[in-house]
C-alpha cells in the first residue's frame, strides 16, 4: 500500500476483462485497468506496478516494460516461462522485476485431456471412427486401462493431476523427474537418468515436463525403440521435447500404437505439415489447457499472489530452476 492507503495500479489484458468486477470488489483500494491491443500506450498507464498478462500484444508489452518505471511484478497466465523473452524483459528482470506464472490454472484441463487421449486409443475410437466412415460394423476388442502402466515425465502440478486420475482408473503410474524425489499421487518416481529402464513397462507415456536446456529433443529414436509396440505417447509439454523425425519414423513403421500431440515446435502447424497425416496420430491445436473453468482458476492464482504482494511476502510461481529456465 502507498502512504495514502492506495493499492497498486494493475494492468491486465482485455481478454481478462471479465475478472474486473470481482477484482475491484475484492481489492477496492487497488486500481485495475484493461489495456486494449489496438491503442497506443497511454500516459495514465505508466504508473502501473503490476501487469497480469495473457494475450497482450508484444509491442505494447515491451513499451510498458520500457516506460513503467515503477513496474515491480508481472504475472503471466501460462504454465511455463519459455515463451517470454526479449532484451527489455531481460533488462527489467536484472533490475529486480519479479516474474511469475499461473501455477495451477491449467492443471485440471490438461490432466483431463491426457486421460481422454489415453482412453481415445485404449478404447479404439480412431479405429471405430474409420469403420464408421466405411459404414462397416466392426467389433474391436479394446484395451483396459485398469492394470496398465503409465509413465509420466514431469511430477509437477500437471503431472500430479494426471497421476491421481490415471490411478483412479486402475493404472499404475510411474513418475520421472530430475532427481527421483517422491511426488504425491504416483506409485513410484524414478530419476530422469533412469528413465530408459521404465519405458519398456509403459502402456502410455505422457510428456508433461517443462522444456529445459537438458531435455530438448530428448525423446528420440532410442526412446521410441524402448517403448512397447502397443504403447501410446501423449505430448502436452512442448513440441521440442520430441525429435520429429524419430516420431514420424515410429508412427509410420508402427513402432508404437498411437500418439496424441497437442504441442509443436512450429505453431500454428502449417496445413501441409507431415504431422497432420501421420497414421494413428491425433493432432490438436495446443488446446489441452483450454477449459471452461480457466478464468476462475486464473483469478484464484492471481489473487493468491496479489495477497502475498500486498503483504510483502514472497510470490508463488517464480522459476524453480532459473539456470534451466523453468
Amino acid at each position: 500500500m502507498t502512504s495514502d492507503g492506495r493499492g497498486p495500479h494493475v494492468l491486465l489484458t482485455p481478454n481478462l476483462a471479465d475478472l474486473l468486477p470481482q477484482l475491484r470488489e475484492r481489492y477496492p483500494h487497488c486500481r485495475f485497468t484493461p489495456v486494449p491491443d489496438d491503442e497506443p500506450v497511454r500516459q495514465e498507464w505508466l504508473d502501473a506496478e503490476v501487469i497480469l498478462r495473457s494475450a497482450m500484444n508484444e509491442d505494447t508489452f515491451d513499451e510498458l516494460l520500457a516506460k513503467c518505471d515503477g513496474l515491480r511484478w508481472v504475472q503471466i497466465t501460462a504454465a511455463g516461462f519459455d515463451w517470454v523473452t526479449g532484451e527489455t524483459m531481460q533488462r527489467r528482470l536484472a533490475e529486480g522485476l519479479v516474474y511469475t506464472r499461473s501455477p495451477n490454472s491449467y492443471n485440471v484441463p490438461i490432466a483431463e485431456y491426457v486421460v481422454g487421449a489415453v482412453l481415445l486409443h485404449f478404447r479404439a475410437f480412431p479405429a471405430h471412427h474409420a469403420a464408421q466412415e466405411r459404414r462397416e460394423w466392426v467389433r474391436i476388442v479394446a484395451r483396459d486401462v485398469i492394470g496398465s502402466t503409465m509413465v509420466v515425465f514431469g511430477t509437477g502440478g500437471i503431472g500430479r493431476e494426471v497421476a491421481w486420475r490415471a490411478r483412479a482408473l486402475g493404472a499404475t503410474v510411474i513418475g520421472v523427474n530430475r532427481t527421483g524425489a517422491p511426488a504425491e499421487g504416483f506409485d513410484r518416481v524414478v530419476a530422469y537418468a533412469d528413465h530408459l529402464a521404465v519405458l519398456p513397462e509403459a502402456d502410455s507415456v505422457v510428456l508433461a515436463m517443462p522444456l529445459t536446456t537438458e531435455n530438448r529433443y530428448f525423446f528420440d529414436a532410442e526412446r521410441f525403440a524402448a517403448m512397447k509396440e502397443t504403447a501410446v505417447l501423449v505430448n502436452v509439454g512442448r513440441g521440442a521435447l520430441v525429435v520429429e523425425d524419430a516420431l514420424v519414423d515410429a508412427m509410420r513403421q508402427g513402432r508404437i500404437a498411437g500418439a496424441v500431440l497437442d504441442v509443436f515446435e512450429e505453431e500454428p502447424l502449417p496445413a501441409d505439415h507431415r504431422l497432420w497425416s501421420l497414421p494413428n496420430t491425433t493432432v490438436t491445436p495446443h488446446t489441452s489447457f483450454r477449459g471452461s473453468g480457466n478464468l476462475q482458476r486464473l483469478y484464484a492464482d492471481f489473487c493468491a499472489n496479489l495477497d502475498r504482494y500486498l503483504a510483502g511476502a514472497e510470490l508463488a510461481g517464480t522459476k524453480r530452476q532459473p539456470d534451466l529456465g523453468y
